[in-house]
């Protein structure tokens, strides 16, 4: 006899669908009670983001490239000075001291001008315009976001390399503790949470560097942390081989080759997970992702996580995911800083941050029927996209392949010329410095041949982010469930 099936139900022929259950939680709660709704007692990982999740609007990681911009321009001493006094910006103008200023702003010109253009016309301009969004995924492929998020993660591991690994854990707690009013989620909530879930394991992944997940896991007192990485020596951070040497720039100390940098982003954040946590993928596991996912970087969780909470994110889950995904829960919640419940505790009633959006969000909880029906096109059309996306990577493997083994061949020789690097001195090490670069333009060639290959997958990977970039947005509030 056949099985009655509701329409909203997934053939597991399917390479989408829609999750079980969307909450979006209103207005503006705490941690505490975000955790209640959204993480059930049994839960055994509570995975975290760092940047714009545990603080309100900020990144730790970029903040830490802007503090190594002021202590090459006005020196420790002088910062340790000014600490009580600084402003929460990333520029910092010490105006009693115009000459210094002169050198602070030259260095931040030199270090960030270009990875910040090519973050504001390839990261944040595509989240606006339509044909940007596009020119990103045709130049830099189907993962556009973590291609030019890697651009200025690269440059601050390589500022990173000129300051010894101490110093940088300092610079580090000064940052974090600058911005203690914006922080979201505290030591003594996560204290909380594990009297309500005992088997609970509290992990954190960023892209940020050591030194800033480091100095999280002490103050939020967790049982893991997973981080860009690359190779250290004698107390220092290498420079990544990415980079090459810049013109006027010091030469590199040591430099790390293709097998010692790992930046921890996007997709890479999930592959780390699994190696370190394979029962992850244990279907009897509850385990909880919690991220801003700033730009979309983290929408690849709601593969991994039996429930997924998007934290005070311009950019939220959307509700359709892998088929094979053991996701039963999004939830889509606007978070208190401290500030604010410090504010609010005191009667405040514009307690808001202003960089909030004005006006309060209504609550509502979707569930399968009230997506089926409002997102029953939009998961037709993205099923037909991900049908086709499969079919072309087939018909392109033998291509892929070539272009991947002369790739491999090329990092295997720059291994070669940064492990000589890092051997040699003087005149040797300019000559190997040169070597690098000549070996940088080739696989920069081998990228591009690979992207203009990909270029048809690029342009169906564009269609499925629009058309789930829509997916919440087509959801009309009156259609929830509370």
């Amino acid at each position: 006899m056949p099985i009655a099936v509701h329409p909203f139900t997934v053939s597991s022929a399917r390479r989408i669908r829609l999750v079980d259950r969307l909450v979006v939680h209103g207005d503006i709660i705490g941690f505490r009670e975000l955790c209640e709704r959204a993480i059930p007692p049994e839960t055994r990982y509570l995975v975290l983001d760092l940047d714009r999740t545990v603080h309100l609007g900020r990144n730790m990681g970029e903040l830490l490239g802007w503090e190594l911009c002021a202590l090459e321009g006005y020196g420790l001493d002088r910062l340790v000075e000014v600490e009580p006094r600084r402003p929460l910006s990333r520029l910092f103008l010490e105006w009693s001291r115009p000459m210094s200023v002169l050198r602070y702003l030259t260095i931040t010109a030199r270090t960030w001008t270009r990875p910040g253009l090519i973050y504001f016309f390839c990261g944040k301009l595509p989240t606006h315009l339509e044909f940007a969004r596009r020119a990103s995924f045709r130049i830099f492929g189907p993962e556009p976001v973590a291609a030019v998020q890697q651009v200025a993660q690269l440059r601050l591991l390589e500022q990173m390399s000129a300051v010894p690994i101490s110093l940088l854990r300092t610079l580090a707690q000064r940052v974090w503790d600058r911005y203690a009013g914006d922080q979201v989620i505290e030591r003594e909530d996560l204290a909380w949470l594990r009297s309500r879930c005992p088997k609970i394991r509290i992990i954190m992944t960023s892209a940020s560097p050591q030194p800033n997940l480091e100095v999280a896991s002490e103050a939020l007192g967790l049982d893991d942390v997973i981080y860009s990485e690359i190779a250290e020596h004698g107390g220092y951070f290498s420079s990544p081989y990415q980079l090459g040497r810049r013109s006027g720039a010091r030469e590199p100390r040591r430099i790390a080759g293709p097998s010692q940098v790992r930046i921890n982003s996007g997709q890479a954040k999930v592959t780390a997970l699994l190696e370190r946590y394979p029962d992850l993928m244990d279907p009897a596991v509850v385990s909880v992702g919690m991220s801003d996912t700033g730009y979309g970087e983290d929408h690849c969780w709601a593969g991994l996580f039996t429930c997924v909470v998007d934290v005070n994110s311009s950019t939220p889950f959307p509700p359709i995911v892998p088929a094979t995904s053991p996701i039963e829960e999004i939830h889509s919640a606007a978070v208190l800083s401290r500030s604010e419940r410090m504010r609010r505790a005191d009667g405040d009633h514009g307690y808001r941050d202003p960089r909030r959006a004005p006006g309060a969000t209504l609550g509502h909880a979707f569930a399968p029927n009230a997506l089926w029906g409002q997102l029953r096109l939009t998961v037709d059309a993205l099923e037909s996209l991900a049908v086709r996306y499969e079919e072309y990577t087939r018909s392109l493997e033998g291509a892929r392949d070539l272009l991947r083994r002369e790739r491999e061949d090329v990092e295997s020789r720059i291994t070669a010329v940064t492990a000589a690097f890092n051997a040699g001195s003087g005149t040797d090490r300019a000559a190997l410095l040169a070597q690098l670069r000549r070996l940088l333009r080739k696989q920069r060639s081998v990228r591009r041949r690979l992207a203009r290959l990909e270029r048809p997958l690029a342009e169906l990977a564009f269609a499925m982010n629009g058309l789930l970039a829509r997916s919440r947005a087509q959801l009309t509030q009156g259609s929830g469930t509370s």
